[in-house]
């Protein structure tokens, strides 16, 4: 099945963070034919796929130019599907969903009452595809975070787990020049057993969670409000779930093990090739029945 990938995206990070997960992931058994229109709004044509990254922190709203470049594609009748990146601040109103045949986002909110939605997860930074599927158990450290502590509870969980057999590696913003690379991340999530995933600026979600299932680490979850978010995007997932960061000690007792860990591990993983070629499946039959 043909598809048209337009990147209506900047030159640069915007474009290449989620080059990967978006062409080897969410449309990988499509005919792809990838555009750069590097936020030009440029091209249109027939049976395209809108990839773009609004987030608007500061409640502006969408822009009048990019609204009006949607209604060239309505003009024209052609089919369009949104795959809109970011927007963890939900900070504007997404009024415009109902122009396109189909939208793909990230970020589940209740108040997003569109009708022709689905929720997908982040994905993952470019760099972390996971070519390699040995089964090799080589876990050596009980629990890594790798990223920014400073953001809502990130503190208190780091604090619990430094002492506990741990990787910590720790930056100060997002893009930091002291950041490991994909490789190197993906390499100590292979010798981890958990990866804690708190979460994000202002979100539950964050990126983590399928950098280490991408990587072959498990991901422990939150259960923030005592609501699992993850069911959301992950159904029926068997993560493990804590509600509070204080239960990773107890955890870890429990999976001491190397059996028991194995069981998990096994069932967590094989969840995530299952769900991974589900929603690839999912994806092309939405895109096959919704057009106009």
């Amino acid at each position: 099945m043909e598809i048209n990938l337009i990147w209506q995206t900047p030159k640069g990070d915007y474009t290449t963070f989620e080059f990967e997960y978006i062409t080897e992931i969410l449309f990988k058994n499509f005919n792809q034919n990838k555009i750069f229109d590097n936020g030009t709004y440029e091209t249109v044509i027939d049976n395209y796929v809108i990839i773009y990254s609004k987030d608007n922190e500061d409640r502006t709203p969408i822009p009048n130019e990019f609204i009006n470049y949607l209604d060239k594609f309505i003009e024209k009748k052609y089919n369009f599907y949104l795959l809109h990146l970011s927007n963890e601040h939900k900070g504007h109103d997404c009024w415009y969903y109902d122009k396109a045949n189909y939208v793909f986002r990230n970020y589940y909110f209740d108040d997003i009452k569109n009708n022709n939605v689905k929720y997908i997860p982040l994905g993952f930074k470019s760099g972390f595809l996971n070519k390699d599927k040995s089964n090799e158990l080589l876990k050596k450290i009980n629990f890594s975070f790798i990223g920014m502590p400073y953001k809502q509870d990130r503190m208190e969980m780091v604090n619990i787990i430094k002492n506990n057999k741990s990787f910590l590696h720790l930056t100060s913003r997002w893009n930091c020049p002291t950041a490991l690379t994909p490789k190197e991340i993906s390499d100590i999530y292979k010798m981890t057993k958990f990866v804690p995933c708190p979460m994000g600026n202002v979100h539950v979600d964050s990126f983590r969670i399928t950098e280490c299932l991408e990587s072959g680490s498990i991901p422990v979850v939150k259960l923030y409000n005592e609501n699992d978010y993850f069911e959301k995007i992950y159904p029926n997932h068997p993560f493990p779930k804590i509600k509070t960061w204080n239960e990773l000690n107890i955890l870890i007792k429990e999976y001491d093990d190397d059996n028991k860990y194995k069981e998990l591990y096994e069932t967590v993983i094989s969840y995530y090739e299952n769900f991974k070629q589900n929603l690839n499946s999912t994806i092309i039959e939405i895109i096959k029945n919704n057009k106009k």
